[in-house]
């Protein structure tokens, strides 16, 4: 029974995104929402089931919200850096590949995994390699730009854990 309850509230969820994003807010658009996301979450769902608790969902909206605004701010502000010097005369690039720590001492391999989505992401880096889920290996375009890397790091993981409701 919880199984179920699971697969209908994540699609309901999946369902009303989906009429969102097709602009189309009436009953069949949230039906073929629903039934598609039905499919897919009783495939996929079967790993690992997140809890959902009513009072951690604000929470964790607002933090997916920030983490959503954060990264575009991101993005844009390192799309013009790259932009800058590939464009200079001199190309002012210092590549090479440094070592980040995950910092998380539960090695959850999803954390893990949205670590590095968000560093590749983003222009000018890469997550290149892992070892385990301790230690990302990233190429930066610019050598000198690694060595905030592990406050972004941990900045990264506070959010990431406040939107998986593992905080």
């Amino acid at each position: 029974m919880a199984r179920l309850t699971y697969i209908v509230s994540v699609s309901a969820l999946l369902s009303a995104v989906w009429m969102g994003m097709t602009a189309r807010v009436n009953w069949e658009g949230f039906a073929v929402g629903f039934l598609v996301s039905v499919m897919v979450v009783a495939l996929v769902g079967t790993r690992k089931q997140a809890t959902i608790k009513p009072s951690r969902l604000p929470r964790q909206v607002f933090s997916l919200v920030s983490y959503v605004i954060h990264s575009f701010i991101e993005i844009t502000r390192a799309s013009f850096d790259v932009a800058r010097r590939v464009i200079s005369p001199k190309m002012p690039l210092k590549p090479g590949i440094v070592a980040i720590a995950t910092q998380d001492e539960s090695e959850d391999e999803t954390i893990a995994a949205l670590s590095a989505h968000a560093i590749t992401i983003t222009p000018g880096q890469l997550a290149v390699e892992f070892d385990g889920a301790k230690v990302m290996y990233i190429h930066c375009l610019d050598i000198d730009s690694a060595k905030t890397a592990d406050q972004e790091q941990a900045a990264r993981l506070r959010k990431l854990r406040l939107i998986l409701g593992k905080a």
